[in-house]
């Protein structure tokens, strides 16, 4: 994260603390060429939940199967067939409770697999 902003490195890492705490026996995994980081409750892809990537201005929380969580504050975006994300450019963008939902929200439609 070293070639990023201050800024942006503390707002990734501010972040990643929550996803930490929310999804329990979460695995990391660095994907240096793509720039992102995948957070997993297993090994392989098909244990993905979301992944963060770090921006100039900011970071991307992305979740794997975005399409189909509830979103009632309209903070998912994209139009991938299944993949979503929330930009998140300040500190005061990082909503905790309804980022902590949707990252719940996201790991139970991975325990209904």
């Amino acid at each position: 994260m070293s070639e990023y902003p201050p800024e942006a490195q503390q707002l990734t890492l501010r972040v990643r603390k929550l996803l930490l705490r929310v999804i329990p026996d979460v695995h990391e995994h660095v994907y240096p060429g793509w720039r992102l980081i995948s957070f997993r409750m297993g090994d392989g892809d098909k244990h993905k939940i979301c992944w963060l990537a770090p921006q100039r201005f900011g970071v991307n929380l992305g979740f794997e199967r975005g399409a189909e969580l509830p979103d009632p504050k309209a903070l998912l975006t994209g139009d991938a067939k299944q993949a979503r994300n929330i930009r998140i450019r300040s500190a005061k963008d990082v909503d905790v409770p309804t980022i902590a939902a949707l990252v719940a929200a996201a790991v139970e439609l991975h325990r209904g697999r």
